[in-house]
């Protein structure tokens, strides 16, 4: 069985905060996709607020919530 990536917003890099398309300028839904879809290859199944770059810093959205075991729609890549 072969496995392939499916384009969807959730791993768009245009998805923001409250699920808005910075593109399209509307909310999507977890199923949505569209031609201007940009894959957002950083986040892996090891992303989680331990590694992102905003992790305990001002920049990061969620600072009361953030946890080793979390991730959020704001990820950024760590220095590695």
């Amino acid at each position: 069985m072969a496995l392939h990536t499916v384009n969807t917003c959730t791993n768009c890099d245009n998805l923001e905060k409250n699920f808005n398309c910075s593109i399209h300028h509307v909310v999507v839904d977890l199923n949505y996709t569209c031609e201007s879809h940009n894959l957002k290859e950083n986040i892996t199944k090891s992303s989680s607020c331990s590694n992102c770059s905003s992790n305990g810093t001002n920049n990061c959205s969620h600072p009361k919530q953030a946890s080793n075991d979390l991730l959020c729609f704001d990820w950024k890549k760590g220095e590695a």
